[in-house]
């Protein structure tokens, strides 16, 4: 879990005893809390929101059948309260182990960007990736097509959703196919109304009382806001910029070029948002790949991994996109000490990554904070 705790770039000189918030940070509280209760809408998906397609896609989620080996779903590595993996990687068919740590896939139809390195721009086409995969599902549009007319219903539904058989589609068209019905049942997995939504409410009360400090969310809102200045990168009421940073996580292994290393293999990808698959190829949502295309550059991507929401964190332990961090306590002392140490991560860490100095109680109250981000609804 990457926790952006992050300075802004003129550094801790800039905390004085100014009364907190200030009016920017009224804004920025204003704009945490409140997810809404339904992700916005994928137009490169035609069956997203349909729910004859969330229920074919809930069953081929939890289906092993499409993994070549047999005894692999997509919930192998997403299941439990957190749809992640109690541990730092996953196995696959025939014992093998992930690269990294799953991402959670609670709320996951509100991401911009999917895998921990963006590799993916669509939660459809995200969903091809794992079945692909030699050491997760191992498995390719053969197989997939054999396991669907396995099952007369899934037949029915197929051809229902996407107006084709399985056996008349192309392999492609296949893949793509299975990977929009699964995100439209992906797109159901909202945990939201969490503890911090009401905290937040209350707290901006209470500044309008003049009554901030007696708040009990006082410091860790403080802590959060101005001497870690998680806000940089987690804001909004998703809790994330949708961005990608360095922040020195240990990770010199073939995986650890973060966004740069798949930025081309993205663009060029016939499964992206502007591909042939693409229900939406010329849209707003394909736009972003021109952009990324124009815009990126090696010394801010090498080595970047997608900011996650801090929403549910205490669900999806450990942290990480490496799976190293085992609480929450440790991934706040990592943002303490300013990240990893150069030489035990790939690039150049982000400059805003330095030393916090957090006092014990500070950091009590951030681990509070966080805690309280864990929603009580799963749809």
């Amino acid at each position: 879990m990457t926790l952006a705790l992050v300075l802004g770039g003129s550094g801790m000189a800039c905390e004085s005893e100014e009364a907190f918030p200030n009016l920017d940070e009224l804004d920025q509280l204003r704009s945490l809390h409140s997810l809404g209760r339904q992700p916005p809408r994928d137009s490169t998906n035609r069956v997203d929101g349909v729910a004859r397609a969330e229920a074919l896609g809930d069953r081929l989620f939890h289906d092993a059948g499409l993994s070549r080996c047999g005894t692999v779903s997509c919930a192998s590595c997403h299941g439990g309260e957190g749809l992640t993996v109690s541990t730092a990687k996953a196995e696959g068919c025939d014992g093998h182990l992930s690269e990294r740590n799953p991402p959670t896939l609670l709320n996951v139809a509100y991401n911009r960007w999917f895998m921990w390195d963006g590799r993916a721009d669509r939660l459809w086409s995200q969903a091809v990736l794992p079945l692909l995969n030699p050491v997760e599902m191992n498995s390719d549009a053969q197989v997939v097509r054999a396991r669907l007319d396995a099952v007369p219903d899934y037949v029915t539904e197929y051809q229902a959703m996407f107006g084709t058989t399985p056996s008349e589609a192309t392999d492609d068209a296949l893949l793509a196919n299975v990977g929009k019905a699964m995100a439209a049942y992906q797109r159901t997995l909202v945990r939201i109304d969490a503890p911090f939504d009401a905290d937040v409410r209350r707290f901006l009360t209470a500044v309008e009382a003049g009554q901030a400090e007696a708040d009990p969310a006082y410091l860790g809102l403080k802590t959060f806001l101005r001497k870690g200045q998680c806000i940089v990168c987690h804001k909004g009421p998703a809790l994330t910029d949708d961005l990608f940073h360095n922040i020195g996580v240990e990770d010199t292994g073939p995986g650890g070029g973060g966004q740069w290393s798949v930025l081309t293999p993205l663009l060029d990808w016939e499964f992206n948002a502007a591909s042939r698959h693409s229900d939406a190829p010329t849209g707003t949502i394909a736009a972003r790949l021109q952009t990324l295309r124009t815009q990126a550059n090696r010394e801010t991507l090498e080595g970047a991994f997608r900011t996650p929401s801090l929403r549910n964190l205490t669900l999806t332990a450990p942290y990480m996109h490496t799976g190293e961090q085992a609480t929450l306590e440790e991934v706040i002392d990592f943002y303490n000490d300013g990240g990893g140490a150069a030489g035990t991560f790939v690039g150049k860490k982000t400059e805003t990554m330095v030393p916090l100095d957090l006092t014990n109680e500070e950091k009590r109250a951030l681990v509070t904070l966080l805690q309280s981000m864990t929603g009580a609804t799963h749809h």
